[in-house]
């Protein structure tokens, strides 16, 4: 390419470093980002100068780790001015979803994809029963194989195999070994995680039969790269795109070894040009595989390619004010280019309550600015239970909303599991007036309570099928709730929880009662319910949270029945509530590659951000990425008693007599 480019843009005149990036004539690029110096633009940018170059729109592949990632690349084609005929034809995937399409090709059927650690337990279960068969009598005594219904040792082995897949671990390192104690030390894994992994990996992609039996969230890009790593070739793959010419990554520093391998194939069975974009500082996968050496030198010796390294460096998102905080908390050199100057702010807080006003006062600060969209005002939550008592302040306050990243905590399973429970209670099945929370509902009673449909006659018909044909009669006619609870419910589950349910249903049905939530929870020996029905310690917790919210909010009602009817009502309101202009309610990890006007951050307390026991790095590289997601103002929330670690990282001086406002 010339150094003088051909797109020509409206939007915004470029910098020297965009145009740089832009008209750069090297075959592979990648470009060495901080947040906010627009690189989801920039390589826009680079896309559309290719396309006026020559490059057909359908020669472009460009891909992604997340659905937002997606969106936002899109949104900055449109911005520039890439004619909407062209940018549709423009190929923008996940790497899931291309790898997915991709082994559609080899699969006879579809293959389901179950999304969530309950999903995948029973089948880490006939793993162990696996292993526990067929173990090596040499080191059977090496072996620890957990008790039945561990979901301690069901959460360990989930984070264990994302490890090992992200990583290709297992395959990159065995060759010709054999799979013993010794190995599983050199690969730093528990030699029993191991045996039950590579059981579980046989079971799930169903080595004997005609194609993998279920994936997980993230198995289609393992299996691709999987078959790659052990010799598949791209011509194997009936829809291989050969013809790319343009290939494009974003958010780099979120790959791993798993989508390094996919790309690596697809830079050496092409004539593409590559530009990949990434930010060292937003690494916040690792437990999955992902580094930022991908940025580095991996390109060079996968596929020989030479790499050429382009900066964009200040800021265009934010101003010096904002840049000078980040720059504390990257431990960096931090600058801004941006016309125009971003608040900072600390509000201080005393509980959970003065915590929600807090976010209120700034959302409320927000609506009444001139020429404000509310779509353009974010609150960013590290964790989703912290939505509940925000969430029942902007319905109250006729605040419309939506949610990224997260369900509405009103259609959590444990909360569906509360209202269902006092829909029992109060025979009041039809004011739920939405069927498909109706369906929800019903899905987690039989989840929690772990109940087995039986139908006379139709024994021979799986779980799934009887469940969704009595979904289906009860969201049809809601007096049928009744049956379902007395007839399918409590016959089918172990005595003791048939005890608890009744005792729970018992005490909603007192016409008063102080605390009633929470003695219906305590009846229900909720925790003991939470612990046997979810795998991971923090879906635990949050379940255990969410709940506590729940609990706070019924404080205010003198009956079950008035505060199901409050439950509803909330859940309508908060649907009418609905628009196009709504406040965005997210988690931080959701909102990579997103920007927003005013950003506000609450809950910096110690013990909850960072989260205790988490990699450090991790943890500021999340409140890295959610500060930086604003351009105007951002506000953060802090314990006034129990600030985080990263208020004094950020040069606050902060103690229990700490001012209610500290603007910087």
């Amino acid at each position: 390419m010339s150094t003088e480019p051909l797109f020509q843009t409206r939007a915004f005149v470029p910098t020297p470093e965009q145009r740089a990036v832009q008209t750069a004539a090297a075959r592979t690029l990648v470009i060495e980002a901080n947040a906010g110096a627009a690189k989801t633009t920039t390589l826009a940018l680079r896309m559309a100068e290719s396309w006026q170059r020559g490059t057909a729109p359908d020669a472009f592949l460009v891909l992604m780790h997340t659905d937002t990632a997606c969106q936002a690349l899109r949104d900055a084609l449109h911005k520039i001015g890439v004619p909407p005929a062209v940018r549709q034809r423009m190929r923008i995937a996940t790497f899931e979803q291309f790898c997915t399409a991709l082994l559609a090709d080899a699969s006879a059927r579809p293959v389901p994809v179950l999304a969530t650690p309950e999903q995948l337990r029973p089948h880490v279960w006939q793993a162990v029963q696996h292993v526990e068969q067929a173990e090596d009598e040499r080191w059977r005594d090496a072996l620890q194989l957990p008790a039945q219904g561990d979901s301690g040792f069901v959460e360990e082995f989930l984070a264990v195999a994302d490890r090992l897949k992200g990583t290709l671990g297992d395959e990159r390192a065995r060759e010709e070994q054999s799979v013993s104690p010794d190995y599983a030390d050199a690969l730093g894994v528990d030699y029993t995680l191991l045996k039950v992994f590579l059981a579980y990996e046989r079971l799930r992609q169903n080595e004997w039969g005609d194609g993998a039996l279920f994936r997980g969230t993230h198995d289609a890009t393992y299996d691709l790269a999987r078959a790659l790593h052990h010799g598949a070739a791209p011509a194997d793959y009936r829809h291989w795109p050969l013809g790319v010419r343009a290939l494009c990554v974003d958010e780099m520093h979120d790959m791993n070894q798993a989508a390094f391998t996919v790309l690596a194939a697809l830079l050496n069975s092409t004539f593409s040009l590559f530009c990949g974009v990434g930010d060292r500082d937003q690494v916040i996968h690792s437990a999955g595989g992902a580094d930022a050496i991908f940025m580095a030198g991996a390109i060079t010796e996968a596929t020989g390619r030479p790499v050429v390294r382009l900066p964009l460096t200040p800021s265009h998102r934010f101003g010096k004010r904002l840049a000078a905080k980040v720059a504390r908390l990257a431990d960096k050199a931090y600058d801004s280019a941006a016309a125009h100057d971003t608040g900072v702010a600390l509000l201080s807080y005393g509980d959970g309550a003065q915590c929600v006003d807090l976010v209120l006062a700034e959302v409320a600060r927000w609506r009444a600015t001139p020429r404000a969209r509310m779509d353009q005002c974010a609150v960013l939550l590290r964790h989703a239970h912290q939505s509940v008592g925000i969430e029942n302040a902007l319905i109250a306050a006729g605040v419309p909303y939506t949610l990224s990243g997260m369900g509405s905590y009103l259609l959590r399973p444990e909360v569906l599991l509360v209202r269902g429970l006092l829909a029992v209670a109060t025979d009041n099945f039809e004011s739920v007036a939405e069927p498909r929370t109706r369906e929800a509902l019903m899905h987690a009673l039989v989840f929690f309570c772990g109940a087995r449909i039986t139908v006379a006659g139709r024994e021979h018909e799986s779980q799934q099928d009887l469940l969704a044909d009595a979904i289906r009669s009860v969201t049809d006619n809601p007096l049928f709730l009744q049956h379902f609870f007395q007839n399918q419910i409590l016959p089918n589950v172990e005595p003791a929880t048939r005890r608890r349910l009744c005792a729970a249903v018992a005490v909603a049905q007192e016409p008063s009662a102080p605390d009633m939530l929470q003695r219906v929870l305590g009846a229900l020996e909720i925790d003991a319910l939470i612990h046997g029905a979810l795998v991971s310690r923090q879906r635990r917790q949050e379940a255990q949270d969410n709940l506590a919210g729940l609990c706070a909010a019924a404080r205010a009602f003198a009956s079950a029945r008035d505060y199901f009817l409050h439950l509803n009502q909330t859940e309508q309101r908060q649907g009418a509530l609905r628009s196009a202009a709504s406040l965005v309610l997210a988690s931080i990890a959701h909102v990579k590659g997103l920007e927003f006007e005013q950003v506000v951050i609450p809950y910096l307390e110690r013990g909850i951000f960072p989260v205790p026991h988490a990699s450090a790095e991790e943890e500021r590289n999340t409140l890295y990425v959610g500060m930086t997601r604003a351009r105007r103002q951002l506000t953060l929330l802090a314990h006034a008693a129990r600030p985080s670690s990263f208020v004094a990282q950020l040069g606050y001086a902060m103690a229990a007599s700490a001012a209610a406002a500290a603007p910087d």
